[in-house]
């Protein structure tokens, strides 16, 4: 019975964590808060988790991917039938949108961590896989390619921002790929 209530009490610093950070992200979210916000005494997290970095590390766990795995497993996609994203790809996003908080949070709440510089690794991933795609980017300016990349994430964490459902996000992000593949007017 100890251990049950032991995995509650885990689950329930996580889930406070997982709010203060979206709420206030990393820099102005305090242990204090996130036992408030959980029910416990301030001490009883460090029996859990060694400091705030840990804490955070775990929060971020669903969405800390290799980037660079993601992009050269890739492979080819379906353009013909309008499927732009690997399974590899298209595996990943859908994790970002189940865990759309923990993305947000990574992306554009993590200032002063190890993370604060993850949009601009993810930004340049991107970059090289469109890049790795002569065929489609060989006539280009890299300033055009950058751009793409960066308005690509910023699209990811607009649904995110807005998350309704991840079929709703899935659609969206199909259409937004659709777009970029063959212009505004379809």
């Amino acid at each position: 019975m100890a251990q049950v209530l032991k995995e509650e009490i885990r689950q329930g610093i996580l889930h406070a964590a997982l709010e203060e950070f979206y709420e206030n992200g990393y820099v102005r979210t305090t242990m204090r808060s996130i036992a408030d916000r959980a029910g416990i005494p301030a001490g009883l997290i460090y029996s859990y988790y060694k400091n705030k970095e840990a804490l955070f590390d775990e929060v971020l766990r669903p969405v800390h991917f290799d980037w660079k795995r993601v992009m050269k497993g890739s492979g080819s996609s379906d353009h013909q039938n309008y499927q732009y994203l690997s399974q590899m790809e298209e595996d990943c996003i859908r994790s970002l949108f189940r865990h759309h908080r923990e993305f947000i949070i990574m992306m554009d709440k993590s200032t002063k961590t190890k993370y604060e510089c993850e949009k601009e690794n993810l930004v340049c991933e991107i970059e090289g896989h469109l890049n790795s795609h002569r065929d489609l980017c060989r006539h280009y300016d890299p300033v055009f390619v950058h751009i793409i990349a960066n308005n690509f994430l910023d699209a990811l964490l607009q649904i995110a921002y807005h998350y309704e459902s991840e079929g709703w996000a899935m659609k969206l992000l199909n259409k937004i790929s659709k777009m970029y593949l063959q212009g505004i007017g379809f």
